[in-house]
């Protein structure tokens, strides 16, 4: 019996060391006096930072524009904007994504929501900037577009809320940090939890099968 245990907890271990690694993070964009003028016509580019193991594919997917009236990323509001997405390291740009014709997995039902896939050659800590559409990079890594208009596109707020979905594969992502607060949730594989799930009920299943033994 503990021999059977051991195996199927090591292979549950290879399931889940060779599995895909998803985390969420959600944030909001919104006004701000970013450039200390008095005035609250500065809208926020949220920023939040990673690190990745070396050979790493990550598939970003954004969230933000609830066209339907339905609130896909349940925070009680409906809400909206066209979603621009930057990847940085260091200072340096890696990404500029607007849009995509991507499949996206997270409920998306509008092209302003972003998606797009990178691999990364190089193990450190990334910085991603979720902004509005026509924002630029400068914008983006200084976390605010001055003097501008804020679009919220869904709904009659001067917020919006963003969900972004990562997915990693071939590698792992970790250290999430929200540069302003936001919560971020692992997100467990289902085929791995769902294989590990069997194999423990096969144990269950072991055990209630086998004969009881009888007294001498």
């Amino acid at each position: 019996m503990q021999k059977l245990l051991a195996t199927l907890m090591c292979a549950a271990g290879f399931v889940l060391a060779g599995a895909a690694h998803a985390t969420v993070i959600n944030g909001t964009i919104h006004k701000i006096d970013g450039d200390k003028d008095g005035q609250m016509d500065d809208v926020r580019i949220s920023q939040f930072t990673f690190t990745v193991t070396a050979g790493a594919t990550v598939f970003f997917d954004s969230l933000a524009y609830e066209a339907t009236n339905v609130d896909l990323n349940g925070d009680g509001v409906i809400t909206g904007f066209d979603v621009n997405m930057w990847l940085f390291k260091g200072t340096t740009l890696l990404r500029d994504e607007d849009d995509s014709s991507l499949t996206f997995g997270d409920g998306s039902v509008h092209r302003y929501d972003t998606a797009f896939s990178h691999t990364f050659s190089q193990a450190g800590t990334y910085t991603m900037a979720i902004g509005e559409h026509g924002r630029t990079g400068f914008d983006a890594l200084r976390g605010y577009s001055t003097n501008t208009y804020f679009n919220p596109r869904a709904g009659n707020l001067d917020w919006a809320a963003w969900r972004v979905t990562m997915t990693a594969t071939n590698g792992t992502i970790g250290n999430v940090a929200n540069l302003y607060g936001d919560p971020v949730a692992a997100v467990p594989e289902p085929a791995a939890l769902g294989l590990l799930g069997a194999g423990l009920l096969g144990v269950a299943a072991a055990r209630r099968r086998r004969p009881a033994m009888t007294s001498m």
